[in-house]
């Protein structure tokens, strides 16, 4: 039982610091690229709320933006909780990699 306990322990903790290095390793990868090799484009906010932090009071969020490369849409959390659905924003994304995108902030 003590084998399986620890098993269990191991395979829970590379999950975790899996999925954080994940995220960290992400953003850094898109900065880096955006720096190297970004494209512009104008995105619309859709109806898609991101919900920051954990707050249990104040619940502020802000919503997606969608944005098309040769037909295919992309998506992402615009940050920005004074945008509404409808508007428009200025975007970066990664020529070869749209999916490495983010709002361009002015």
């Amino acid at each position: 039982m003590n084998k399986l306990k620890s098993i269990s322990t191991i395979i829970t903790l590379l999950l975790i610091f899996g999925y954080i290095f994940y995220n960290i390793g992400k953003v850094e990868l898109t900065k880096y690229l955006l720096k190297h090799a970004a494209q512009r484009a104008r995105a619309v906010i859709i109806d898609d709320k991101n919900y920051q932090g954990n707050s249990p009071v104040s619940h502020t969020w802000s919503y997606s933006y969608l944005f098309y490369v040769n037909g295919k849409a992309y998506d992402n959390d615009s940050h920005d909780p004074t945008l509404q659905i409808g508007d428009s924003i200025d975007i970066q994304y990664v020529k070869d990699w749209p999916f490495f995108n983010k709002p361009v902030r002015k």
